[in-house]
């Protein structure tokens, strides 16, 4: 089960997921990193235009990551 909260509230809940080829828990049962980006473009909102303000900036005071005991 993974959660994410932006600024203490609940945003997302994800509880399935699958891999290729693979049981569960893959991908979970190896190393792995977070990779947290500002997307530019895509179908939500719309690729940028002449009202785009740039340079746009993300700032993350801190990531928490918790592990729940099997």
């Amino acid at each position: 089960r993974f959660e994410w909260y932006i600024d203490g509230e609940l945003y997302q809940v994800q509880t399935e997921w699958q891999t290729a080829g693979q049981d569960y828990p893959a991908p979970f049962d190896q190393e792995f990193f977070l990779i947290i980006n500002l997307a530019v473009g895509g179908e939500w909102p719309g690729s940028p235009d002449e009202t785009t303000e740039f340079p746009q900036t993300l700032e993350v005071d801190y990531v928490r990551v918790y592990q729940v005991p099997n």
